[in-house]
């Protein structure tokens, strides 16, 4: 089982490279970048403080980027950076300090405004935790771990249906997002929906994401989940909670024969079962075929796909 620290890094976005300068604009002109006399060696450091962060060397890295920031103090990636580091060795405070300067130099940081969140959260200042993500969302809807950041602080508020809600939003636009999957398998225990928990917890754990910290650090034994929702899980589900247990090996064949079950026994849909098999939804309703499954379950909105699918293939071969 993980630790309360690694629980929460999770959804640190990457280490920031680029640098968005600002710029100068003049009638008539595109913008232009406004030089900075010492821009060049402030990316130096900021590019030898992610090598340090690679490397393990976080107090290292902290004081790499730090030389970043006297050189160019409004250097958005390198503070951001900084706050990254701060977090894995545990300073929260520090951190949050780090991420506030960088929206501060650049007040669109939608990855700022997620890990900012990510600081409140830990600190037990939901609210604010809650405004960050939202904000972090609002500037950009495409970033993956604002929604399943957003979605376990609902969970976290018993706001069930947000939650799922928020990790379903995840999942369309990462199709990798084996955290969220994880999360809803959580979310759906309140629901007692034992086939949606374990088909979301499968896939999670295909995408090699350990479910049992989320449910652990939640909640801290099956025995207090059950005296505080009143819920008692079945033997199937509680096994895949068993802390002993070692993650499962998927092989390309077990995949497939795993995801084929799962669509027969209506746990998954067609998405989701080509989704843990690693394959198109094409190809996997040939597999199908192949193995005596009818597609006949698919629901309107995949019979759509399916057909502009034909229709396309059809298309180009003319």
């Amino acid at each position: 089982m993980k630790n309360n620290e690694d629980f929460d890094l999770y959804s640190h976005c990457g280490l920031a490279h680029a640098y968005q300068c600002k710029y100068s604009i003049t009638i008539g002109e595109f913008p232009k970048p406004v030089e900075h006399p010492n821009f060049a060696e402030a990316e130096a450091q900021n590019t030898r403080g992610i090598a340090y962060c690679e490397k393990g060397e976080v107090d290292k890295a902290i004081a790499t980027f730090g030389k970043a920031i006297d050189l160019k103090p409004d250097y958005a990636n390198a503070h951001y950076n900084q706050g990254l580091a701060y977090m894995k060795k545990g300073e929260v405070d520090k951190a949050w300090c780090a991420y506030h300067r960088a929206i501060q130099c650049k007040r669109n940081y939608a990855e700022a405004y997620n890990n900012r969140g990510i600081t409140y959260q830990r600190k037990g200042e939901t609210i604010y935790a809650l405004q960050d993500y939202t904000m972090a969302i609002g500037l950009n809807q495409e970033l993956t771990e604002a929604y399943t950041n957003r979605g376990s602080l609902h969970l976290d508020r018993l706001d069930i249906q947000q939650a799922l809600d928020d990790f379903h939003i995840a999942i369309k636009l990462d199709p990798d997002a084996g955290l969220a999957y994880g999360h809803a398998g959580v979310a759906y225990l309140h629901y007692q929906h034992w086939k949606k928990t374990k088909a979301d917890w499968t896939v999670a754990a295909i995408l090699r994401v350990d479910i049992r910290p989320l449910f652990y650090t939640r909640y801290g034994s099956i025995a207090a989940f059950a005296q505080k929702t009143g819920i008692q899980l079945p033997a199937d589900v509680v096994d895949m909670l068993c802390p002993d247990k070692p993650m499962p090996e998927f092989e390309e064949g077990a995949r497939l024969k795993l995801a084929l079950e799962a669509y027969d026994r209506e746990e998954l849909s067609t998405g989701l079962s080509a989704r843990l098999a690693g394959m198109s939804r094409e190809a996997f309703i040939y597999a199908m075929g192949k193995h005596g499954l009818s597609p006949i379950r698919l629901t309107a909105e995949e019979l759509r796909e399916e057909a502009e699918s034909a229709r396309k293939a059809t298309s180009y071969q003319q």
